[in-house]
């Protein structure tokens, strides 16, 4: 026995020193630990007898001892007797036995030897003092975080705790336990992917276990609580990135499915809300990082010395460097905004295995169930999830349709979301004859003069929605044609309906018009047709002079390539030859005019306005007589022998491209297209600058003017010059859109749109007032300030007082006879002679 354990002995010693000796000397000390063993397992043994007895005062602080000591310094054997002891008296002997049988083997653990939660615990564990029974839980999350007891032991007690134990406290202790220790297991990059399966596996047969047991409309039972915070307890790990693939998806999925109501709502929440929670936990992360870094002690008001300017210097530089970072993460992720933005937020929707099985199960759970059996905002929760899934997997779940149409009364509770969720379950794969339905109801319940203004507004808005997200609705049957030779459609009148909602845009109420107007926009940009030759404007007409109309059901327009590689051929070719002009120019031997002439391209004028200027520059404009309008590019003819577009001599020697690119007609573009698509790689850069092309070319096919526009640019040679080299896109949606979730204000009215809240009203009146008191800047307070605080006794007589205030009405009548009497003597001026 060492000096220090036998000066020890001269005097009883407390808890707390004993725990102190046997850490610094385990051995010598190893005939104490046991003896306060030994005295554990007598107390823990009289306590079983009577549990309703109040405890020893001391137990609680020999359970924290023993376990403190056991999980350092004799860990092992030792410290599994203590876990086993502890279990034994937390949930009773039966389920410690299968948990200690399994303590040696904790690495070899799989989901088959994990025993089936139990629904009740012995009459000892339940009637346990709650004191004791927190000792316990502290003590074995103590030995737990040393690393003496093994995950797989602890979860399963745990979660019989959770389920039957009635302490509010005590259950949320376990959860965040078992959250923290999942987290900590996968901590720094490095995931135990054996640990992480068993412990999924475990929740699974929990979730499994509850969706088997329980009916729909009966009260929970400790399985259903359990599998609530299994459910809850995955969501929050899916959140923190810690499990994100496609098991923690099932194990939602099977939640989902649940006839348990609380089961099944908080997974149907996670599925709808999981991106934008995930996206705001982001934003707020680089904020609270990019804030801690950007504010930097730079000491101005206290004592220099070069300990303090050598951190100065390096958070300057901390903070440059990260600066430099987010600014190349936001021009990198620029151009990933809306729906692009939200896949890289681990969408679980997108990770479900079998969505087709999922929705027809809870639908089927919609429509059978009774009036009693879920609440009404439970079905709108199952609903929302349904038609999510069916919008974003574009799946055919024809039921859904006639089920919606049931909700859509002109005074259904939140029928504004039914519309919405209407709009989610459309895709261009639904067949039009379900729409019809769903169009013609939403007509006769919203759009008609005995509803309300903001309820007309709401159902034009859906009906536009709808027919965005399934166009082939618009489209009509080419064979079938009424007596003045227009195109009708078989099952009702498209056009008739069209002209019908597009008269909505003149109407008196403001909200009404707006959404009218914005349907009279989007069939003028889809299917002009449809429209009388005075609602189509300037883009309607210039598209129905190009044939736009949308795709009839089944019809798909096959890429011939990548869209947009002909033009990106083009614009590069237009480079290069400025660039070999600006050469030239600088070596000075050839000028603007000779290069035009010896490319062999001449623009031909009919003699209009502008001939000389467009003389001089080699360019002549071809007009042909027939097309009055400036929407077609001007032809341009290849002067020389080879007229066929082939390749010439440069004067350099080299090889120029010399094809017209606005002279080639579809098929030859398509062949281009092709071609180069299948013999080059594009870069990301090139990618970018296809997508701006495209959105030019589509942007003047639209607009007649921009048309013009890009002929006059095509017949100078400037048809590329507004497009910049850089990738970086201007737009300024910040926003995260979720793809196929549509939000109830797109589709409300817009006087009701901006409508807002009591709660709304008063939170911006307060973000005023704290802004106004708390000044924004540093220093004291300005002369106007000073001036608006001033005691009015002190300013009553000042000059800007007496200025606001006027002078008196007596001083103002003397100087105006002063001003008079300079004038020439007042009114003696004016007197009328008399006559005689």
């Amino acid at each position: 026995m060492s000096e220090t354990a036998s000066c020890a002995r001269s005097a009883p010693l407390k808890l707390s020193q004993l725990q102190n000796f046997c850490k610094r000397d385990p051995a010598g000390y190893k005939d104490d630990y046991d003896a306060q063993s030994r005295r554990l397992t007598s107390l823990v043994g009289i306590l079983l007898l009577s549990p309703n007895a109040d405890p020893s005062p001391s137990l609680v602080e020999l359970i924290q001892f023993m376990a403190a000591v056991s999980s350092s310094s004799y860990k092992g054997e030792e410290s599994d007797r203590v876990a086993a002891l502890l279990m034994e008296l937390l949930v009773g002997t039966s389920n410690s036995a299968s948990s200690s049988s399994s303590a040696t083997s904790a690495a070899t653990e799989s989901a088959a030897t994990i025993p089936l939660l139990q629904s009740t615990l012995p009459l000892a564990a339940l009637q346990l003092h709650r004191d004791i029974r927190k000792a316990c839980v502290s003590a074995l999350i103590l030995m737990r975080n040393k690393g003496a007891v093994p995950p797989l032991r602890l979860l399963q007690s745990f979660f019989q705790l959770m389920a039957v134990v009635p302490d509010k406290n005590l259950r949320e202790s376990l959860y965040h336990h078992i959250v923290n220790d999942i987290r900590n297991i996968n901590k720094n990059g490095k995931k135990d992917e054996k640990l992480n399966r068993t412990i999924q596996s475990f929740f699974h047969r929990i979730v499994a276990a509850s969706a088997n047991e329980s009916t729909a409309g009966a009260e929970d039972s400790p399985t259903d609580y359990a599998a609530k915070r299994a459910v809850q307890m995955i969501c929050d790990l899916y959140r923190r990135n810690v499990w994100n693939d496609e098991r923690s998806v099932h194990i939602l999925a099977t939640a989902a499915a649940s006839p348990n109501a609380s089961v099944a709502s908080r997974a149907l929440r996670f599925f709808l809300n999981i991106e934008e929670a995930m996206a705001l936990d982001k934003q707020n992360s680089e904020t609270n990082e990019w804030e801690g870094i950007d504010n930097i002690n730079l000491h101005l008001h206290s004592k220099k010395t070069k300990g303090k300017q050598r951190l100065i210097e390096k958070q300057i530089r901390n903070r440059k460097k990260k600066q430099n970072a987010r600014e190349h993460g936001i021009i990198a992720n620029r151009e990933d905004k809306g729906v692009e933005a939200s896949k890289k937020l681990f969408p679980a929707i997108e990770l479900l295995h079998d969505p087709q099985g999922l929705v027809e199960t809870i639908l089927k759970r919609v429509k059978s169930s009774g009036s009693n059996t879920y609440k009404f905002e439970v079905k709108m929760l199952m609903l929302n999830f349904v038609t999510r899934v069916v919008g974003n997997h574009e799946l055919i779940l024809l039921p859904l349709y006639p089920l919606l149409q049931r909700y859509m009364g002109g005074h259904q509770r939140d029928v504004t979301a039914i519309l919405a969720y209407s709009v989610q379950s459309c895709h261009q794969y639904v067949p039009p004859e379900e729409i019809y339905g769903i169009l013609k109801t939403i007509a006769h319940n919203f759009i008609t003069e005995r509803c309300s203004e903001e309820q007309m507004a709401v159902g034009i808005n859906a009906v536009r929605s709808i027919c965005a997200r399934v166009p082939s609705v618009l489209s009509t049957e080419e064979d079938e044609t009424d007596g003045d030779g227009r195109e009708i459609s078989s099952s009702w009148d498209v056009e008739a309906f069209t002209r019908d909602l597009a008269g909505y845009a003149k109407h008196k109420d403001r909200s009404i018009s707006i959404a009218g107007r914005g349907w009279v926009n989007f069939i003028r940009e889809v299917h002009p047709s449809l429209l009388q030759g005075k609602d189509r404007g300037l883009v309607g007409a210039g598209l129905h002079k190009a044939g736009e109309r949308p795709l009839r059901y089944g019809e798909v327009r096959a890429a011939l390539g990548v869209e947009g590689a002909d033009l990106l051929v083009a614009y590069e070719a237009s480079k290069k030859r400025k660039e070999k002009g600006g050469k030239k120019n600088s070596d000075g031997s050839d000028s603007e005019g000779d290069d035009d002439s010896e490319s062999g391209w001449v623009e031909m004028n009919d003699g209009e306005e502008g001939g000389d200027d467009e003389s001089e520059s080699g360019w002549v404009e071809m007009k042909d007589e027939e097309d009055e309008s400036d929407e077609e590019a001007p032809d341009l003819v290849l002067l020389g022998d080879d007229e066929e577009g082939k390749e010439e001599e440069d004067v350099d020697g080299e090889k120029g491209d010399t094809v017209d690119y606005s002279k080639l007609s579809k098929k030859e573009r398509a062949k281009m297209q092709q071609e180069v698509s299948s013999t080059r790689i594009f870069t990301a850069s090139e990618f970018a600058k296809m997508h701006k092309l495209v959105a030019r070319q589509q942007q003047a096919r639209r607009d007649p003017r921009l048309a013009a526009k890009l002929k006059r640019a095509i017949a100078k040679g400037e048809e590329f010059d507004d497009i910049s080299d850089s990738d970086s896109d201007d737009s300024d949606d910040e926003d995260i859109h979720i793809k196929g979730a549509v939000n109830t204000t797109d589709i409300m009215a817009d006087a009701k749109r901006k409508r807002m809240s009591k709660a709304e009203k008063l939170e911006k009146i307060i973000e005023g007032r704290v802004k106004f008191e708390n000044k924004e800047r540093a220093g004291g307070s300005t002369n106007t300030e000073k001036k608006r605080k001033k005691n009015f006794a002190m300013s009553k007589f000042s000059f800007d007082a007496r200025k606001k205030i006027g002078e008196k009405t007596t001083a103002k009548m003397g100087r105006k006879q002063e001003r008079s009497k300079l004038d020439g003597g007042g009114r003696d001026a004016k007197k009328r002679r008399r006559k005689f």
